[in-house]
């Protein structure tokens, strides 16, 4: 199992990449994004073009490198919704349109119709349409502040010295007897205690006998008898 310290240096060695140097390369990566995050046949309608849509997409991902799932999925959040975006401009553009000939069939009278006509033929239509594109602006800045956010705490965990990890009990070296690299070598030498020395004899308590000491009788009791 990887430590925490090699994680990070594969991290930080991942972002040394430069990615595809040469024009056919570089041509080839434009749809990396598109495979891995967002989907071209579910994002291309009526004219739009799905190289369009690979340009902003590797425009986004070289921009801001995401390093894994979670920024993956932030700069791809910005991307749809910029392509988004750029799609209700063209709605805008088509319902002005829609709008006007809407007030030219309902006012036959009328030869012509500007701008203000047009928008009260329909003014509904514009607020929803307004409403829709506030929501993506939204989702857009959010995106990009929580990316931002997300890839200033990647770097500060890259730059922060990691604590050394404890070492479990599999990890320290076997005994001696058991180590299979210590097999046949001769036991360490343990260290020797200090010779054990007697303590020097009590004098006083073996004092020499007087042997012409005279021995004190003992009376006995047919002594006394006669007494």
């Amino acid at each position: 199992m990887s430590t925490r310290r090699q994680r990070a240096a594969s991290r930080a060695n991942g972002q040394k990449s430069q990615g595809p140097v040469t024009t056919e390369g570089k041509a080839k990566s434009r749809f990396n994004a598109l495979k891995h995050g967002i989907h071209a046949q579910q994002q291309i309608m009526f004219t739009e073009s799905a190289e369009d849509l690979a340009e902003l997409a590797a425009e986004y991902h070289e921009l801001h490198s995401p390093a894994n799932a979670d920024e993956r999925f932030l700069v791809d959040t910005m991307i749809n919704n910029e392509w988004r975006l750029r799609r209700l401009r063209c709605v805008e553009a088509d319902l002005w349109l829609a709008t006007h000939n809407l007030f030219l069939e309902k006012n036959a009278e009328i030869e012509k119709a500007d701008h203000g006509d047009a928008f009260t033929a329909s003014g509904a239509a514009f607020e929803r349409l307004q409403r829709i594109i506030n929501s993506c602006e939204r989702h857009y800045r959010n995106a990009r502040k929580d990316l931002q956010a997300a890839q200033a705490a990647r770097a500060d965990a890259l730059t922060t010295p990691q604590p050394e990890e404890t070492k479990t009990a599999s990890e320290f070296p076997a005994s001696f007897r058991t180590s299979p690299e210590n097999a046949g070598s001769a036991p360490p030498e343990m260290p020797q205690n200090p010779p054990y020395t007697a303590p020097a004899p009590d004098a006083s308590a073996h004092e020499p006998i007087d042997t012409n000491m005279t021995a004190t009788a003992v009376p006995n009791q047919a002594d006394f008898a006669k007494g």
